[in-house]
């Protein structure tokens, strides 16, 4: 009987330390760089931090904010026999990906895809982030009842998942608490916004809402400023990235917005974690310009994983899989995270506001200031 315990020891040691290859699938160039960046930073930070850190081996392909890029990953790590994917950030480029993971037996954990489309692919797909039937939810809640706007212009990038969808849930919600809408439309790059300007000119508007990105909204912002917008301009997660206040100036100064929260919306022990993985992280990358929600989720999917792996105990990615659909509660650096019961979207994530606020000309830099955080179990 010792000999047999001998032998089984060794071998669950053997699992134990056997290096698992997972990917990384990120925006690290093209639109989305900068948030692509942030998430990977956060993701090896992690790394680092872990006890289990020998264990895993990274490999990273840069998806250059495209479809193709995102699907080309996805083809890449399938051949390298990868266990898991940790991205991508947007769901445009996450969708594609998880199509082709979810057929190959790979998990994907999303940084941030907040279409719900997302996890509806399959039971190898999870996510980090909340969804956008919340996000829109709240972000319409607050224009209409806390800004007590009654009509808004949804500014809406039509040929990207998540723009669209985050579009359409707020619209419905503000519609039914008995706001008046009109979206507008707008594709990848757009530079010149004159045409859209020109059709709202004149238009009845208390609010603004803005579910694009940075790329664009750079753009945007000072020219609705320049033809005479003044009302309250809302934005969501996506324009949680320097792109918005270093490309738009002082148009961004009092652009609001929704986005993960930090340490000083979570509460208790998470917002301890938090607090300390961020010192750790200053240490760890005294250069690092980025830090934010995005950071603290990329780091998460890292956790999350080598949690799964280590419960597991084993390489293989049905087993792993199972073990992470089975996590309730784990302590992670963005809050507690479950999804045993759920469909791969985390039960509980808390969801901040925040406010840029931009001096006239950025000479002195910007700021981006914490409003309130609310949690998707409230």
């Amino acid at each position: 009987m010792k000999k047999l315990l001998a032998i089984l020891l060794v071998l669950l040691m053997g699992i134990s330390f056997a290096q698992v290859k997972v990917g990384v699938n990120l925006e690290l160039s093209g639109r989305f760089a900068t948030i692509g960046n942030t998430a990977l930073k956060g993701i090896e930070t992690a790394l680092a931090q872990s006890p289990n850190a020998d264990q895993i081996e990274l490999s990273i392909c840069d998806n250059a904010t495209t479809v193709e890029g995102s699907v080309a990953c996805a083809n890449r790590f399938v051949d390298e026999g990868v266990v898991a994917v940790l991205g991508a950030i947007a769901s445009s480029m996450s969708i594609p990906a998880g199509e082709v993971l979810q057929d190959a037996g790979i998990i994907m954990i999303s940084v941030s895809s907040t279409n719900p489309a997302t996890t509806a692919i399959g039971d190898y797909i999870f996510r980090m982030a909340y969804t956008d039937d919340f996000q829109g939810k709240v972000a319409a809640r607050y224009a209409f009842n806390d800004l007590g706007g009654k009509s808004a212009i949804i500014f809406r990038q039509q040929d990207d998942d998540y723009s669209v969808g985050l579009a359409n849930f707020f619209d419905a919600e503000f519609q039914a608490l008995g706001g008046t809408t009109q979206i507008v439309d707008f594709v990848a790059n757009t530079v010149d916004f004159t045409a859209q300007i020109n059709d709202i000119i004149g238009m009845e508007a208390d609010v603004i809402y803005y579910s694009g990105f940075c790329a664009e909204g750079a753009s945007l912002m000072p020219s609705l400023k320049d033809a005479g917008f003044e009302q309250q301009i809302l934005g969501a997660d996506a324009s949680d990235d320097s792109q918005c206040p270093n490309g738009g100036g002082e148009a961004f100064n009092g652009y609001l917005l929704t986005g993960f929260g930090g340490a000083d919306v979570l509460s208790g022990e998470a917002a301890q974690r938090a607090t300390d993985f961020t010192s750790f992280f200053k240490i760890a990358n005294p250069d690092a310009t980025e830090f934010n929600g995005f950071t603290l989720a990329g780091a998460d999917t890292l956790n999350v994983i080598a949690h799964a792996i280590d419960k597991a105990m084993s390489t293989d990615a049905a087993a792993i899989r199972d073990a992470l659909a089975a996590v309730e509660n784990y302590p992670g650096v963005s809050g507690d995270i479950t999804y045993a019961g759920t469909d791969g979207t985390p039960s509980n994530r808390t969801i901040a506001f925040f406010e840029y606020i931009v001096p006239a000309d950025n000479e002195q830099g910007w700021d981006k200031v914490t409003k309130f955080g609310i949690s998707t179990g409230e």
